[in-house]
């Protein structure tokens, strides 16, 4: 090879290294520093229970390319119901006691009164009102049929997911003077 050509390739092989050189400082230099900032956005999903619809905020970390954040809101299903309440028990009554929640949503009951309590759907003492199936049948060992809005014994907390759209009255069976009612959308 001349040595115009030994030049050219040299000058070539050095614009290939400092180019390459210039393109890996520019991403270090990205990354040497750190920028953390809030992304808001929504977040939707469908999951077993339905669509589920909320805000996602969080910090991400652009100096390393990693994101971080928690969601934060209330999931709610395709008619803006919401897929979760919680009851709370005092011992004569439930609060709130009319709670709306999506179909495929989940009613959380919980005990404050420390005595337990028994979360059936009414009438009592039947317990027919959400599947048409008796106390008698549903809670009896062996039963195979859908699950019954029925807790079926004493408990401190009982949760039911809702398959089905309708209003629902239940009531504490160790004291049916204490009802209310799940509305599902």
């Amino acid at each position: 090879m001349s040595r115009t050509g030994w030049i050219w390739t040299i000058v070539i092989v050095l614009i290939i290294i400092i180019g390459g050189w210039w393109l890996l400082s520019m991403n270090n230099s990205s990354s040497t520093g750190t920028t953390t900032g809030t992304t808001t956005g929504t977040a939707t999903g469908t999951d077993t229970t339905g669509t589920s619809t909320g805000t996602a905020t969080g910090s991400v970390d652009v100096g390393v390319g990693t994101g971080t954040g928690t969601a934060t809101g209330t999931a709610t299903g395709t008619t803006g119901a919401p897929m979760t309440a919680t009851v709370t028990y005092s011992g004569t009554s439930f609060t709130p006691s009319t709670v709306t929640i999506a179909k495929g949503g989940t009613v959380n009951f919980v005990d404050a009164s420390n005595r337990g309590f028994w979360v059936a759907s009414a009438p009592h003492p039947a317990h027919t009102g959400y599947d048409g199936t008796s106390r008698t049948q549903h809670c009896a060992a062996g039963y195979t049929g859908p699950k019954p809005f029925d807790e079926c014994g004493t408990g401190s907390s009982y949760s039911f997911t809702f398959t089905k759209t309708g209003t629902f009255p239940y009531h504490d069976h160790l004291n049916d003077n204490a009802f209310g009612t799940v509305v599902v959308q």
